[in-house]
């Protein structure tokens, strides 16, 4: 049996490429981290990847304000091993924001996949924290 093994925060990416049939989601693995600041909002940002190896069934990226603060304008960019973009979801205002996205395949690449917080602030989008997960065979 593959394993996918829960990685420290660190820049990257998430993303699954490739549509592959293999057997459904045995297993979860999540990894969360802090991000923002005073202006954006502190953050908690989690992503989870279902599957089994190489082949992932779903991902869920999570972002919640945990300084008590009021909702912002946010969103998650999913990105993919060697922090290639994968998709971004809709732009919503949330301070406690879930997402899941359907893959359903193997990923072409094995290394750090991630989800990645953006805070609308000042006329920009703010990066506000990540977490990431390594897939690997």
């Amino acid at each position: 049996m593959r394993k996918i093994m829960a990685a420290s925060i660190s820049a990257g990416v998430i993303a699954l490429a490739t549509l592959g049939t293999a057997s459904p989601a045995s297993a979860s693995w999540t990894n969360c981290g802090n991000g923002g600041d005073d202006d954006l909002g502190h953050w908690q940002v989690c992503y989870t990847i279902n599957g089994d190896g190489m082949y992932v069934d779903s991902v869920v990226g999570t972002a919640k304000r945990y300084d008590g603060g009021g909702a912002k304008s946010i969103h998650i960019e999913y990105v993919k091993a060697g922090d290639v973009h994968w998709k971004n979801t809709a732009q919503v205002t949330s301070n406690n924001f879930t997402n899941t996205q359907s893959v359903k395949g193997n990923v072409a690449k094995e290394g750090d996949y991630c989800a990645k917080l953006w805070v609308a602030w000042n006329g920009g989008h703010y990066w506000a924290g990540q977490a990431c997960v390594n897939i690997h065979p």
